[in-house]
């Protein structure tokens, strides 16, 4: 297995594994915000260029998934800022809805930095593609 074939694997798995967790704690803000459905379809869309690029890598695929990179990388960044908005005072409803939860005993806040796991798999994604690594050959 070459190395490009093995990082493009290492993102399948991992959109894989971060589908399984953003599905079942997205799922109420997403109700509030759609914004909040982003990282469960580039994650899905994610799965799925990688899967069929890491069974048939060719000059298809690769463009394939250097356009989901980007889209992750961003998906990325705009979560950081999201999941961060309140923290930084972006939000005015922020202290109120900060109050009404500690009132009902709910404190449920978006960890900080969790989307840049987007970020890292769109990294990997692009290292994957990089055309100046020389081809390797399989040996058995």
């Amino acid at each position: 297995m070459t190395l490009r074939r093995a990082l493009v694997g290492f993102v399948a798995a991992g959109c894989l594994f971060l589908l399984l967790e953003v599905i079942p704690s997205h799922q109420e803000v997403v109700r509030e915000h759609l914004v909040a459905a982003v990282p469960t379809v580039v994650s899905l869309l994610g799965l799925l260029a990688f899967a069929v690029a890491f069974w048939a890598w060719n000059a298809t695929t690769r463009r394939i998934v250097q356009v989901v990179s980007v889209l992750l990388l961003l998906a990325g960044i705009l979560g950081v800022y999201f999941h961060n908005a309140e923290r930084l005072g972006m939000e005015r409803e922020h202290e109120e809805r900060e109050a009404e939860e500690h009132e009902r005993g709910e404190e449920s806040h978006a960890p900080p930095f969790a989307p840049l796991s987007l970020t890292g798999m769109g990294v990997l994604g692009l290292m994957a593609t990089y055309p100046k690594w020389k081809p390797e050959t399989e040996e058995g």
